[in-house]
């Protein structure tokens, strides 16, 4: 049912409906049902201005006793807001304070059942409709609760809407469960009062129960199915925050997407959805300066896959880079370190802000489904289905954006070459100057590209002549990425293996996904670095180690990595065992390490071979 279906079956049943039944409108927790019956459905229904609705939450209640005094209190409280001086105009007094107060409204709380009861009957429901939340979350036995709204609606004639979480009451009976008398019986006896004894029943006997009498109680169950691009835009505009609203109305395409995440990542919860929000209002408020929209989306689409990781009372741990995690977001959104920090601790250091928008810029231009979301990458792999004009003012954009090395993803380099060999032969655009700024662009590049991923045998499209085309520019383009100044720019310094551990923890895991590190190493020169290191140093590149392959295993990295493995062991167990070490001050503790690092290089061999 749509929102507008919903009000007007629930007015129907509200002036119509002579069954003496009450109704039920059932849903998941967080679904946004107590969200539509305060903001939609109690608007809905107002005549003349005077509210129709009395609504009662049953979360917590003990006792039948509790419903009928929330009931008086409640019509009380309407009464009182709106006759009383003791409720000033622009005043607002909490209802739960003002209950902790009725005293001195001259309600005596403390009366006896009889006496609620009668006050109860003296309360004229007619014409209004009667909501009782939270069903599954009263501590009243269900099926006392259920006869008691059975008097109501065919005693009283009271309308009814039970407001539930249904799968909450039902999921309590055991699957597959069978009592016999004697079973009965010793539960009834087993740590019960003398009350509990007569009353009490197993959960699956209770469930059973609760449906026959639910059968004559509730005419209508109806499950809630949130309007779930209204409700997104009704609760950012509650917000009222001009950057986030700025950034929704720009894109077309957001509140589609904050509906999938409610859908998946949050499990249709808007409570996830509104506790993400309102921590991304917060740390917008408190930055000192304009950031872009792609940079402020990923805050707030990291936050709310965040969100839905966390669990109560149990808070996740970081995981992930210095700035960034793409463990606790998502590869496309991952969560911001200082987002985290504003979440877990209510504190922002707000020079970290652009610190962690340069990290991830950077982190874009290694992203391996980038071009997912540029759409003039999109438009140029659907080329064909365009115009002419169309193609040329994509290309030129392209062309300007590659002025910009850290603009397109390197990625993207791979595809959109193909493509602008055979778009060139379709329209005779000339890509040379595209193709000098991509050369120069991911020059020395290679240590962190995979080079698998990026030169994918994709392009089945291209004919025989562009395919020479292509092979010439994408071998321009490998020679000019792994370009390397010094042997990857490290100095085989044993002073400089804290600073190689330091960098590998930062970036493990951009190394795992590249699949491969000490293959472009010099085996010889690691050797004689290892050979005058002190034995912590040694243990350091041990860290070292460890810290790129203490989990892998087969295919995680490529072939060349075990060779050179392979290689290092031999070279330092023959310089150990033949005692080919004399030139070098070194002593027992450090050639202790080095059999050690022996040990961890066979490991990481077995275990990826």
């Amino acid at each position: 049912m749509t929102v507008t279906e919903l009000n007007n079956y629930i007015k129907h049943y509200l002036e119509e409906d002579k069954t003496h039944t009450a109704i039920m409108l059932t849903g998941e927790w967080g679904s946004g049902k107590t969200y539509y019956i305060e903001n939609q459905l109690t608007k809905f229904l107002q005549n003349d201005k005077k509210n129709r609705c009395i609504i009662i939450s049953l979360y917590g209640l003990e006792n039948i006793a509790d419903i009928s005094k929330g009931i008086y209190l409640e019509s009380r409280m309407k009464a009182l807001t709106k006759d009383s001086e003791v409720l000033a105009t622009g005043k607002f007094i909490a209802k739960t304070v003002l209950k902790g107060a009725v005293g001195m409204l001259g309600i005596d709380v403390n009366m006896s059942e009889d006496n609620l009861q009668n006050l109860y009957s003296s309360v004229d429901l007619t014409g209004k409709l009667l909501i009782l939340e939270d069903l599954e979350r009263s501590n009243i036995e269900i099926v006392k609760l259920l006869g008691y709204i059975n008097n109501l609606v065919e005693r009283d004639g009271v309308k009814v809407l039970l407001v539930a979480n249904e799968n909450e009451i039902l999921n309590k009976q055991p699957k597959t469960v069978s009592y016999n008398m004697e079973d009965l019986a010793s539960l009834f006896l087993e740590n019960n009062t003398k009350e509990d004894k007569e009353n009490s029943v197993p959960e699956d006997v209770q469930v059973q129960k609760y449906l026959r009498i639910k059968e004559k109680t509730i005419s209508d169950t109806i499950y809630f199915e949130s309007d779930y691009c209204e409700a997104v835009k009704n609760i950012i505009g509650i917000f009222n925050n001009e950057k986030l609203q700025i950034m929704v109305d720009k894109d077309e395409n957001i509140i589609e997407e904050l509906v999938s995440m409610i859908r998946g990542y949050c499990h249709k919860n808007f409570r996830t959805f509104i506790f993400a929000t309102q921590k991304t209002v917060d740390i917008f408020n408190k930055m000192d300066e304009d950031y872009e929209d792609d940079f402020l989306k990923c805050i707030y689409f990291g936050i709310i896959c965040f969100s839905s990781k966390m669990k109560a009372g149990e808070f996740p741990k970081w995981e992930g880079m210095e700035y960034l995690s793409t463990l606790l977001g998502t590869n496309r959104y991952p969560l911001f370190k200082f987002c985290y920090d504003y979440i877990r601790r209510q504190k922002i250091e707000v020079e970290d802000i652009a610190k962690t928008r340069d990290a991830y810029e950077k982190l874009k231009l290694y992203d391996k489904n980038a071009d997912q979301q540029d759409t003039d990458l999109q438009k140029l792999y659907s080329y064909y289905e365009r115009t002419e004009s169309e193609v040329k003012d994509t290309l030129k954009s392209i062309e300007k954006r590659l002025k910009n090395p850290d603009d397109i993803g390197f990625y993207s380099y791979g595809k959109l070459a193909a493509y602008l060999v055979m778009i060139s032969h379709v329209i005779e655009f000339d890509y040379a100057q595209c193709k000098e700024y991509m050369v120069k662009n991911i020059k020395g590049k290679g240590s962190d590209i995979d080079s698998h991923l990026l030169f994918l045998p994709m392009y089945d499209n291209l004919e025989e002549n562009e395919k020479a085309e292509f092979k010439n520019f994408t071998e321009q383009l490998s020679e000019s990425m792994n370009f390397r100044n010094n042997q990857n720019d490290f100095s085989y310094n044993p002073s400089d293996i804290k600073d190689l551990y330091d960098s590998v923890l930062k970036e493990r895991y951009k190394i795992s996904g590249n699949h491969e590190f000490i293959s472009k190493y010099n085996v010889s020169q690691l050797v004689e670095m290892l050979f005058q290191a002190s034995a912590r140093q040694i243990m350091e590149f041990r860290d070292v180690l460890f810290a790129i392959y203490r989990h892998s295993g087969k295919a995680d990295f490529i072939e060349a990595d075990i060779h050179t493995m392979k290689e290092l062991l031999q070279v330092v167990q023959e310089k150990i065992n033949s005692n080919n070490y004399q030139n070098y001050d070194i002593d027992k503790i450090q050639l202790l390490q080095l059999r050690y690092l022996c040990r961890n290089l066979k490991t990481f061999i077995v275990q990826m071979s």
